[in-house]
């Protein structure tokens, strides 16, 4: 079978939007989580904070040395075939584009440590599992081996802001080139592990491959007045989280996503190991989070969606609706 590539799904980058949060942490980037607030991530942390869960982030890996990530990052791996010229290659999951570690920042940054930003589940680990390369891309074979490993290895929530074009995912399930990601999110399931998938920016009303999937959350974005990001992917979403506004690149201050980032990123517009992000890449790991945070209460992966759902707050239409899903997710909601 020819190799498929798929790719991450952040959008574009902008500046840092100064929003109200009330929070419980002396982070100092905190006031500038808008997204937290939106999700009352800092009064679920009176009632859990992901303690005993570990969130697998399958992406471009993790900086395993920043300074508001390297005490939550458990050992990871490439699964990326190093080739003689390869530049930057490791065993490790070191970030070498970006992208995993600004999912990673979302999830669990290390929080009330004085330092950057706070994470949606401070207290949970994180576990680099590099599958996409220094150009955001890997092989669906290569993928599906993440998913593998981070199950395998004992991950309970598992982070996908990946996938391809909503047109060539739609062909791609006719034929069959996704089965191996399909199988290993199977494989998953079946190991306890919550999947959450990013929807896809297409503006398509179905969620891309591998979201599609029906033991993954797929997860699509909104902005800071809680619309669905025009970016977003609709139609049969699970639920939504806050992915941002979506901007010009580095040039004005717009409502986006605040996390970490690689120092050697392009995205790095040098705020210097923090930079902001929109896409739904920024809405899955706020749901991964989410996830960790009830599972560490000791529910089980089923137990944990139903309850994301049940308590996500309802946007749209009463009930599920193919705009919102269940609705916005709710942190405080889902561990009361």
């Amino acid at each position: 079978m020819r190799t498929r590539t798929i790719a991450l799904l952040a959008a574009l980058v902008a500046a840092t939007f100064v929003g109200p949060h009330a929070g419980a942490s002396n982070d100092p980037f905190l006031a500038q989580q808008w997204a937290l607030g939106k999700i009352g991530a800092s009064q679920a942390w009176s009632k859990s904070t992901g303690s005993g869960i570990t969130i697998a982030i399958v992406d471009t890996g993790i900086d395993l040395r920043h300074e508001d990530l390297a005490a939550n990052v458990v050992t990871g791996t490439s699964v990326i075939k190093c080739g003689k010229n390869a530049k930057n290659c490791n065993t490790t999951g070191q970030d070498d584009q970006g992208h995993g570690t600004h999912v990673a920042g979302i999830a669990a940054a290390v929080t009330g440590n004085g330092t950057g930003v706070a994470g949606v589940a401070p207290n949970a680990k994180l576990m680099p599992v590099k599958v996409l390369d220094a150009a955001g891309e890997g092989s669906v074979e290569n993928i599906a081996a993440g998913i593998r490993y981070a199950a395998d290895k004992g991950a309970k929530v598992i982070n996908l802001s990946l996938g391809v074009m909503s047109g060539v995912s739609q062909v791609g399930t006719v034929v069959g080139w996704w089965k191996p990601i399909d199988d290993a999110i199977t494989h998953a399931w079946s190991r306890g592990a919550v999947v959450v998938v990013a929807a896809g920016n297409d503006s398509f009303p179905l969620c891309a491959e591998p979201a599609a999937h029906a033991r993954a959350i797929c997860v699509g974005a909104t902005d800071p007045n809680d619309a669905v990001a025009s970016y977003s992917n609709t139609g049969d979403v699970d639920v939504t989280a806050p992915g941002g506004f979506g901007s010009v690149f580095c040039e004005h201050p717009q409502m986006d996503i605040l996390s970490t980032m690689w120092a050697g990123s392009a995205y790095d517009c040098g705020r210097n190991g923090y930079e902001t992000l929109a896409g739904t890449s920024m809405a899955a790991p706020h749901v991964a989070g989410v996830a960790a945070l009830v599972m560490s209460k000791g529910l089980t992966n089923a137990q944990t969606v139903e309850r994301i759902y049940a308590t996500a707050d309802d946007l749209g239409a009463p009930g599920w609706d193919p705009v919102y899903g269940y609705g916005r997710i709710n942190a405080n909601r889902a561990v009361s």
